[in-house]
C-alpha cells in the first residue's frame, strides 16, 4: 500500500494543484478531456516533469524515474509488443524495477492467475480479444506488485459486459492485496465501481463531486 500527497503540482494546465490518498484507498477523478486528468497521472508516474512536490509514504519522490516508484500504469494504450508472447510481455515489464532475486516465472504465474488469463499465456497479442489483452495488461501490472496502480480510462473500448467483469475483479483485487488507485474516467458507472473518493476535475483543479461548478461532460 502506498501512502500519496501531492503538495502544489505545477505541469501544462496544472496550476497549484495538491491531493491526499491515504494507503489502500481508491480515489476517481472524472472531467471532461482536456481538464488535466491524464497530465496529473503522468505527473504521478514521473513521465512528466513537475513543479511542486509528490510524497510516497511520506518520502519525497518528485525526482526518481518511473521505475524508482513503485507503481503500475495502465492507459487505454495498452503497449503490449506484438513480436513478443504475453508470457515474455510480462517478463519484459520486470526487467526494471523489481528487486533483485525475485523469482519472475512465479511472479509471472501468479499475476496471470489474478487477471484470470493464466490461459492466455503462450499466445501473441494479435490473437487476444479486446477483453483478453485488457486482462493481460492488468497481469503485467500486477507483476509488478505495486504498491499504486493509476488507470487511464483502461476499459473504455470494452463492451459493457467486459466492461463491468473487469470493474468488479479489480475492485476485488484491490482490497485482496491492498494497493491503492487512482482512476481518471469519463464514466460515473466506473467511477462509482471502482472508488471509495471521487473528485471532478475542471481547468487543472479538482473539486468536490458534489459542487455544482463543476462543468458538465
Amino acid at each position: 500500500m502506498t501512502h500519496i500527497r501531492l503538495d502544489n503540482i505545477g505541469c501544462r494546465i496544472l496550476a497549484g494543484l495538491s491531493l491526499h490518498v491515504d494507503s489502500g484507498q481508491a480515489v476517481a477523478i472524472l472531467g471532461p478531456s482536456g481538464s488535466g486528468k491524464s497530465t496529473l497521472l503522468k505527473v504521478i508516474a514521473g513521465l512528466l516533469p513537475a513543479s511542486g512536490k509528490l510524497y510516497f509514504d511520506h518520502q519525497d519522490i518528485s525526482k526518481q524515474s518511473p521505475h524508482q516508484r513503485g507503481l503500475a500504469y495502465l492507459s487505454q494504450d495498452l503497449h503490449l509488443f506484438p513480436h513478443l508472447s504475453v508470457k515474455r510481455n510480462l517478463w519484459l515489464a520486470l526487467l526494471f524495477g523489481c528487486p533483485k532475486g525475485i523469482n519472475k516465472r512465479e511472479r509471472i504465474r501468479q499475476a496471470l492467475i489474478q487477471a484470470r488469463a493464466e490461459h492466455l499465456a503462450e499466445r501473441w497479442p494479435t490473437q487476444l480479444s479486446g477483453g483478453e489483452r485488457q486482462r493481460v495488461a492488468l497481469a503485467r501490472c500486477l507483476a509488478r506488485q505495486p504498491g499504486l496502480m493509476l488507470l487511464d480510462e483502461p476499459f473504455s473500448s470494452l463492451d459493457p459486459a467486459n466492461k463491468q467483469a473487469l470493474w468488479q475483479e479489480l475492485d476485488q483485487l484491490r482490497r485482496q492485496l491492498g494497493m491503492t488507485l487512482i482512476l481518471v474516467t469519463h464514466d460515473p458507472l466506473e467511477a462509482q465501481a471502482l472508488a471509495d473518493r471521487v473528485y471532478n476535475m475542471a481547468g487543472g483543479q479538482l473539486l468536490s463531486h458534489d459542487d455544482p461548478a463543476v462543468p458538465a461532460d
